[in-house]
């Protein structure tokens, strides 16, 4: 008997089984430099895991937390705003704690859109923002991200009745920010056109160069979102905490929603991501600088080796074009049975990844280090 939802099948299947497979089976035989994933090695700094102590022992620590997010942690997060990016928001209508910034990427389709509505979203990009379009019983459409244009969409490209749009910039897979007349241009197109935009900033600290914007510092708070996640800047992808920003309309129907879904994040670990918030001036520097240092050596080493590379002004991510010119899925198993080494084929982020490879420098040094030299022995 299946009981699968017509809505879930077309999500059941997993297109890279094969390249873990192969994966397990390299792995019986040498150790495999895993540059797949981006999920952060560097642990969380014992400042936030001391709070997430202190927190334990509160009264009513153990018991349900508000649904919206502690005022204590929404006030924190309003001032993280403020001193960051100078933008006032109200902590009780424009701020929304999240279960991490996935759950919302998820949910708030749900919320704002009804069955037939369209739905945009990057391509390549996070496959999460397909799903919860389709989740929503909506029409999800594809912007394709061009390379001649830094990978940045084409906004005239967003069809007639859209009524959300998806961006994600700092970019995952390409590495790239979007500039402050990119988003003039998208928050007045939001305006015109009456949809909502909403800009997934979860690498917005994990960043080299010029502190990239959003929606909301460009005035945008009245027709935009932004996500902001924990788990790269502040090292806490397990620990499943981030918050939504902007547009009250928005906030209150995603509240709407979470009441019936959720019973929002645990409130010692709320306590801990206001320490983190509170503390950002000392706690992010040497995260950007450990992710600046792997980036360069990667690129560096890749590069001397031939391959095309992608400039990476944010994001602990490597976009480089595959240099033999075959599929993407077909070269990063050539990768992992000759080298030993994993990276995330271009096309798991969608059609327009294709010919490329993303690498991921959440490991240390001396594994990136590794994975260079494995390439060099086997001339890719």
């Amino acid at each position: 008997m299946e009981f699968y939802s017509d809505r879930l099948k077309p999500f059941l299947s997993y297109p890279f089984a094969e390249l873990d497979k192969t994966r397990e089976e390299v792995s019986e035989r040498m150790r495999v430099v895993d540059f797949g994933v981006g999920d952060p090695d560097i642990p969380t700094q014992k400042e936030i895991q001391g709070a997430l102590v202190a927190a334990l022992g509160e009264e009513n620590a153990l018991r349900y937390p508000s649904y919206a997010g502690e005022p204590e942690f929404r006030e924190s997060a309003a001032r993280y705003i403020l001193n960051r990016w100078h933008i006032k928001l109200d902590p009780d209508t424009e701020i929304a704690a999240l279960i991490g910034t996935k759950e919302g990427v998820a949910h708030l389709p749900l919320a704002v859109l009804n069955s037939g509505d369209i739905a945009c979203y990057p391509d390549p990009g996070y496959p999460v923002y397909r799903a919860g379009i389709a989740f929503a019983g909506s029409e999800a459409v594809p912007l394709r991200l061009y390379p001649e244009k830094d990978f940045l969409p084409d906004l005239s490209e967003i069809p007639d009745g859209t009524k959300l749009v998806w961006l994600n910039y700092p970019n995952n897979p390409t590495g790239q920010i979007a500039s402050e007349g990119f988003w003039k241009d998208a928050v007045e197109l939001a305006r015109e056109r009456g949809f909502l935009l909403v800009n997934d900033f979860a690498y917005a600290e994990i960043y080299f160069g010029e502190r990239p914007k959003g929606p909301l510092s460009v005035g945008g708070a009245d027709v935009s979102l932004e996500l902001h996640s924990l788990s790269k800047s502040f090292s806490m992808s397990g620990w499943r905490v981030g918050f939504a920003a902007g547009n009250k309309d928005a906030i209150a129907a995603l509240g709407a929603l979470k009441r019936n879904i959720d019973s929002g994040v645990f409130r010692p670990i709320q306590a801990a991501a206001k320490a983190a918030l509170d503390n950002y001036a000392d706690l992010i520097p040497p995260i950007r600088k450990i992710y600046r240092r792997r980036v360069e050596l990667l690129r560096d080493g890749l590069k001397a080796l031939g391959w095309e590379i992608a400039p990476t002004p944010a994001t602990f991510y490597i976009w480089a074009k595959v240099p033999t010119g075959e599929p993407s899925a077909n070269f990063a198993k050539k990768l992992v049975e000759k080298a030993g080494v994993v990276t995330l084929p271009g096309n798991a982020m969608g059609e327009h990844g294709e010919g490329y490879v993303r690498f991921s420098v959440t490991l240390p040094e001396e594994d990136i280090e590794l994975g260079i030299e494995r390439l060099r022995k086997v001339g890719l």
